[in-house]
């Protein structure tokens, strides 16, 4: 009662079991507390406009605050008992709470550093002695002092509760990588491939009525399925469709009302609702290129899969795309690049993927992401829209945004990758996904 009572009472012993115990009681609170945010901000979603959870929100976290600043007081309080300096116990513990919490979280997260901010820092400060201790009696007695601690049912519980899930992490990387190992066979259901369409001058409901009868036919026909207004809900009627023959290289020679002829480029993923993740080239290389005209003949670049397949066991879709040279063909020195494509994903309810267990698979993601507490689960913002970039007056329908995040260079091929996909945002990154999506290229 009295270790816990002096996390808050300025008179309270701040020797240096009693720091650690309070450290461990409020690092537990931070993550009780993170969890009832993570709860309320996104799996109780729906609730968010009713004043109660408003209510709930806002006192999660001032409470969360209030916890962020007991930390630093008891940093000052233990840095204080060793420096004997004020000023200086004041600004470390500011450091090596909020200012270290900031970096590590936004700027440059490093498992390393992580574990010297939230672990090695706390146990140092709590090994030291203070300063007008007798240093050979606080040495001598220390294996006694911090056996009682050991023995404390609140260390017991947390470091339990830490093991769990410690336990729980590498199970669930376990699985992703197991999953990531599995390989089309006689277990797996074959899935078609459905062709590609010409949807130049079709109406918004032609479009969405053709979206239906194909989600019909797929894994996830539901009596319920409508097309999610956040994708299609900007098609314009009539309007020309992007020409998949005139998607890889630009090429001024050509009339630009050709460019919407033939097989629309988007019909690859409104045909194939089972294609929950797909690849597009990431941007239109110059036909007149030197060293290129082979590049701009190769159907392969226009990533239709060779074949599709189904593991419900472990709710995997195989995806096998046919690759070639040209994938690991360099413009201007730099390496083609390559970006996924979450329509169906987005459509059907899985708005968050991750990456992993790549292999000869290379994202760039962007200076800042790579310093984040990265390979986060990331939104897929996909939607179709009337865009000008085909050069046709008046636009033509395509996919937007460009999504940085989701791009990538081939280092090779072969080459595969696998992708957890969420209907809700995952608290982190491996845990078990809603359906997992794999994406070979031989």
């Amino acid at each position: 009662k009295e270790e816990i009572k002096s996390i808050i009472s300025p008179k309270g012993e701040i020797g240096g079991i009693s720091f650690i115990v309070n450290y461990i009681i409020l690092f537990l609170l931070i993550v009780i507390f993170n969890y009832l945010g993570f709860f309320l901000t996104v799996e109780a979603a729906e609730y968010r406009e009713i004043l109660i959870f408003k209510i709930l929100t806002v006192v999660l976290l001032i409470i969360s605050l209030l916890i962020i600043l007991f930390v630093c007081f008891n940093y000052k309080r233990r840095l204080l008992s060793i420096t004997g300096n004020l000023a200086v116990s004041i600004i470390l513990a500011i450091l090596f709470t909020i200012v270290l919490d900031i970096i590590t979280l936004y700027f440059y997260f490093t498992p390393l550093l992580f574990a010297f901010n939230k672990y090695i820092i706390p146990i140092v400060l709590s090994i030291l002695p203070s300063k007008n201790a007798d240093k050979k009696e606080y040495f001598s007695t220390m294996f006694e002092r911090w056996k009682k601690f050991l023995k404390n049912p609140i260390t017991i519980f947390v470091i339990t509760a830490l093991f769990l899930d410690i336990i729980l992490v590498k199970l669930s990387v376990y699985k992703n990588l197991k999953i990531s190992k599995i390989m089309p066979d006689e277990k797996t259901e074959k899935l078609v491939i459905n062709p590609l369409s010409n949807f130049s001058g079709k109406t918004k409901q032609e479009i969405l009525n053709i979206r239906k009868e194909f989600v019909k036919t797929s894994l996830f026909d539901s009596k319920t399925y409508e097309p999610s207004d956040n994708v299609f809900g900007q098609i314009e009627d009539n309007k020309p469709w992007w020409g998949i023959d005139y998607l890889i290289c630009s090429d001024k020679s050509i009339p630009e009302e050709k460019i919407s002829t033939g097989l629309s480029e988007e019909s690859r993923f409104i045909n194939n609702p089972n294609m929950l993740v797909g690849v597009i080239l990431s941007k239109m290389y110059p036909k007149n290129t030197e060293g290129f005209s082979d590049f701009c003949k190769d159907k392969s670049l226009q990533l239709i899969p060779k074949s599709i397949d189904y593991d419900k066991k472990h709710k995997l879709i195989i995806v096998t795309y046919q690759g070639s040279k040209n994938f690991t063909k360099r413009y201007k020195k730099q390496l083609i690049r390559f970006m996924l494509e979450g329509l169906n994903a987005k459509d059907l309810g899985y708005e968050w993927a991750y990456v992993h267990n790549e292999k000869n698979v290379l994202f760039l993601r962007s200076e800042i992401d790579m310093k984040m507490v990265n390979q986060n689960a990331k939104y897929i913002k996909s939607f179709l829209h009337t865009g000008n970039a085909c050069g046709i007056k008046g636009g033509c329908t395509n996919s937007s945004p460009k999504q940085p995040e989701f791009e990538f260079i081939f280092k090779n091929i072969p080459a595969n990758m696998t992708i957890s996909l969420w209907k809700n945002k995952p608290l982190f990154k491996n845990q078990p996904a809603d359906m997992y999506v794999k994406m070979i290229f031989e």
